[in-house]
């Protein structure tokens, strides 16, 4: 079983990401809606993905994940951050926070589910 914790502000954007990975087996799904939430969820839950907005208020995306890696169960997780604004300069900011990829908004749910089963190591079984 894989967990997941989805941090974003958008309540209907978290439902989206939801319906999205709601055909991949073995996911346990967590949710967030704000950075310092996100935190604290992080260290209760222990995911082994975070999806992480980057614009939030309070801690944003960029914070979130800085704050994750400095912590040492966060080495490992794997934190793909989402934006609807990606340009070069959030690309190195992603990078520079640690986060593993990202994913530009708006996305169709078949490539959300693909990237998320390949930074897991899942397959899809074909489908």
């Amino acid at each position: 079983m894989k967990k997941i914790l989805i941090v974003d502000d958008e309540k209907e954007m978290v439902n989206t990401i939801r319906r999205g990975l709601s055909s991949v087996k073995d996911l346990m799904i967590e949710a967030a809606y704000d950075g310092k939430s996100a935190v604290e969820k992080f260290a209760e839950f222990k995911p082994d993905l975070i999806l992480l907005d980057m614009r939030m208020p309070g801690l944003d995306g960029y914070e979130v994940c800085a704050t994750i890696r400095k912590d040492p169960g966060g080495k490992e997780v794997k934190i793909i951050m989402i934006s609807g604004a990606m340009d070069m300069d959030a690309v190195e900011r992603v990078a520079e926070a640690g986060a593993n990829d990202f994913l530009a908004k708006p996305f169709r749910s078949e490539f959300l589910k693909l990237k998320v089963e390949r930074i897991l190591g899942m397959t899809s079984g074909g489908s």
